[in-house]
């Protein structure tokens, strides 16, 4: 079941560039909240907030009780959000109100965990996405879709059929979108030859120019 979350928001009456400047400086971020039957409600919320809910990791699958003013709780997910990478700040913020009967789509992020025996062996792991659309309820959106890639050898790649998908959760990205793979490098391959070859066993790089190690991280 998906994790409910929390969030309080200001109806916002004024609208413009210059006024959502304003409500920036004072720490407020614009948003708006689409309702069913295409209506929609300008509102403002705490920058600080919405900043923390997103790197919490998940946001765009978990359920949001949206509390407007002083109000009955609505139930909620994030359609999207705007942010400034220079000032590290959340500039605007699109919620979508939902019926908790009814499926909707969204975006989870895939989770891989364990060395893979590629990587083991010389290989770099190269992963190319990090989120799968689903469907379902709402309350049964999982917040990220684990994976083991402990097994994944040299060459090989995992796709989205690979992955378990939750009970009561539809996978929407095609089967074979690909998720990660394990890169050959000249590292290796060396390891599979034993490390011999010509000369003194090294392999030249491209242009005749010694080569260099190439790392990966977030």
């Amino acid at each position: 079941m998906s994790q409910h979350v929390p969030l309080t928001v200001s109806t916002r009456e004024a609208r413009g560039s210059t006024a959502n400047k304003r409500l920036r400086k004072a720490g407020r971020v614009p948003g708006v909240l689409y309702q069913p039957g295409g209506d929609s409600l300008a509102f403002d919320a705490d920058e600080y907030e919405v900043r923390r809910l997103i790197r919490r990791g998940g946001i765009r699958s978990a359920v949001v009780d949206l509390t407007v003013d002083s109000g009955s709780p609505r139930t909620v997910l994030f359609k999207m959000w705007d942010s400034d990478p220079v000032r590290d700040e959340i500039t605007h913020l699109d919620l979508q109100e939902v019926d908790m009967t009814v499926e909707v789509e969204a975006d989870v992020p895939v989770m891989l965990t364990g060395t893979p025996q590629g990587v083991r062996d010389g290989g770099i792991l190269d992963q190319t996405a990090l989120t799968v659309r689903v469907r379902a309820l709402p309350d049964a959106l999982p917040r990220s879709i684990e994976h083991d890639i402990t097994d994944v050898e040299l060459g090989a790649s995992v796709h989205a059929s690979d992955l378990v998908i939750p009970a009561g959760v539809v996978l929407v990205t095609e089967d074979e979108y690909g998720i990660a793979s394990i890169m050959i490098t000249r590292a290796s391959l060396s390891s599979d030859d034993g490390g011999a070859g010509d000369g003194d066993g090294e392999a030249p790089a491209a242009g005749g120019e010694s080569g260099s190690a190439e790392s990966e991280g977030e």
